[in-house]
């Protein structure tokens, strides 16, 4: 069968849009990893300070033990003959043993199942190299608006330099960052809602800002499009710690603090306006 001009031209359309979903897929992908580390994260820190405590209070309890034990001694010398049995209770002895116990299989456990899988990605590894600014946020742009964007109806509104600033970054990790941010925000907004895109030179500084209102209820929405795990949009909406980021955002943050720069959002309350905003050195160190 004959291809007709029509098939031509769409051919390379294909391929474009197989490539963009490609490139998507793999950013998803990456994003999902340093979600990963940044949940095992939390729980092994959240998991241990309860653990520490414990073991503190064993240590009181042991320390207590051991001065009814030296009493009781002195009591058998100095009332010899005497019936007193001051010697501390064998049952909590055994109890402090397996409090003890049970500590140090907690901490195992922790060990091998949360802080082990996350060898590799702990250190971020980068690839620093000039390259021109403006043609990476054109492309973050196409690949938000393929991945997302256009499925919910969700325009970006980007105010983007003018000239082809040099940064002196990982572009890779740059580019996976400030599309996890613009994806975030997508994510969080209402089907049509709007979501701005900024990037600036500040102060030797390029600054990227994305911003939108959160809407919960389409955040949750199994019906909706989504590129992030319903896990990882419902911890969006969780209260937490002022330092602590999305999970979803520990991407951005790691790529920022790898870089030398700095990483914040505000918190994803519905109805409420929320700000991403990450910053780099304008010449990363090599």
């Amino acid at each position: 069968m004959t291809a007709t001009p029509a098939d031509n031209a769409a051919a390379p359309a294909d391929s474009a849009a197989a490539l963009l979903r490609e490139r998507a897929a793999h950013f998803a992908a990456q994003a999902a990893l340093f979600l990963r580390d940044q949940a095992l994260s939390s729980a092994s820190h959240d998991l241990r300070s309860p653990l520490n405590a414990m073991h503190s209070w064993a240590y009181v309890l042991e320390r207590q033990l051991a001065h009814t034990d030296a009493g009781s001694a002195y009591a058998g010398r100095t009332h010899a003959g005497s019936a007193y049995a001051g010697r501390a209770d064998p049952n909590l002895q055994r109890a402090l043993a397996g409090i003890r116990a049970g500590i140090d299989q907690q901490t195992k456990l922790i060990d091998e199942a949360l802080d082990a899988p996350r060898a590799d990605t702990r250190t971020l590894a980068l690839a620093p190299q000039p390259f021109a600014l403006r043609p990476l946020l054109d492309d973050v742009l196409v690949l938000a608006r393929a991945a997302l964007a256009d499925a919910r109806d969700v325009m970006i509104d980007a105010t983007l330099p003018d000239v082809a600033a040099p940064l002196v970054a990982d572009r890779e990790r740059v580019e996976q960052a400030l599309w996890t941010m613009l994806i975030a925000a997508i994510e969080a907004s209402a089907v049509n809602g709007r979501v701005s895109f900024s990037c600036t030179l500040e102060h030797a500084q390029v600054v990227a800002r994305v911003a939108c209102v959160v809407d919960a209820g389409t955040l949750v929405d199994a019906g909706r499009a989504h590129v992030l795990e319903t896990f990882a949009r419902r911890e969006m909406l969780r209260e937490r710690n002022a330092k602590r980021v999305a999970w979803t955002l520990a991407l951005p943050q790691r790529v920022a603090l790898a870089h030398g720069g700095t990483f914040a959002h505000d918190p994803f309350a519905d109805g409420r306006p929320s700000e991403i905003v990450l910053m780099l050195p304008g010449e990363a160190p090599m």
